[in-house]
């Protein structure tokens, strides 16, 4: 009887072992997941790496050293830098943080409603998904390929980011700013969803680049060419009917909320 209770409990615990990896493999850590911006899994996401299209074939080189275009770089970082302690720096330095949750907050302003896990749910996880697909995923073979230095280390300061990111972002190549990617589809994203706040959210995008030559994490040519990888990147969005489908459903989600604030208004 009681060699029978063992057997009974191994195989509940294996059940039980077997159903919890199940549920974990096919919710957020199954193979092939990857992490965000900031080193957090967050699951599979629309697209990998080699499945973007590959920002090195399309870019052209970066300014080198020397170059008209290279000066101009180097005249819009001082500008940059001049605005230290100013509130458009104060603005580059939130819009450094890519934490989800800051993210939201930035961009409910221009949307019209709060982004939350609350009251928009699938836009909420959206965020963090873009983030890996557009940041990281759209522009690293030309991150690789070119390894740009960043101008806060060819000038000798400091960006409006803490020291420690600052590590980070030496490893990290210049050209083309993720940042600025990120924020130039997710603009594109939320003004195809809000088209009646689409002047707001492109002009905030647009801000959430220059922020990074700004902050001298990026040169000018850095955020121009984010933005081009950016659009690419909400066109290759288009295609995949995952994405499609959560379009659809967070259109839905906001279009409730702006439903409810204009009752409110009323």
């Amino acid at each position: 009887m009681k060699k029978n209770v063992s057997v009974k409990k191994l195989t509940i615990f294996i059940s039980t072992l077997y159903c919890s990896l199940s549920f974990s493999t096919s919710f957020a850590f199954q193979k092939g997941s990857t992490e965000d911006f900031l080193g957090h899994e967050i699951g599979v996401t629309y697209h990998t790496a080699e499945q973007a299209v590959s920002s090195k074939e399309y870019l052209p080189i970066y300014p080198k050293e020397g170059s008209p275009e290279f000066e101009a770089d180097k005249i819009s970082y001082l500008h940059g830098y001049n605005l230290k302690g100013t509130e458009r720096w104060k603005q580059a330095t939130i819009d450094a943080d890519l934490h989800t949750s800051n993210v939201a907050k930035i961009f409910s302003v221009p949307l019209g409603v709060t982004i939350s896990p609350q009251t928009t749910p699938t836009l909420y996880k959206m965020l963090g998904d873009l983030l890996v697909d557009s940041a990281d995923n759209a522009t690293k073979t030309a991150k690789e390929a070119y390894k740009r230095e960043r101008p806060f280390v060819y000038f000798g300061n400091h960006t409006c980011q803490p020291e420690d990111e600052e590590d980070r972002l030496r490893q990290n190549g210049s050209f083309p700013s993720g940042h600025t990617s990120y924020g130039w589809t997710l603009a594109l994203v939320l003004a195809q969803i809000a088209p009646s706040n689409a002047e707001a959210i492109i002009k905030r995008g647009y801000e959430f680049g220059q922020s990074r030559m700004i902050c001298g994490a990026h040169w000018q040519s850095d955020v121009d060419a984010g933005r081009l990888v950016g659009a690419v990147e909400y066109s290759r969005l288009l295609t995949i009917p995952k994405f499609q489908e959560d379009l659809q459903k967070a259109t839905e989600e906001v279009q409730n909320q702006l439903n409810l604030v204009n009752k409110k208004i009323k």
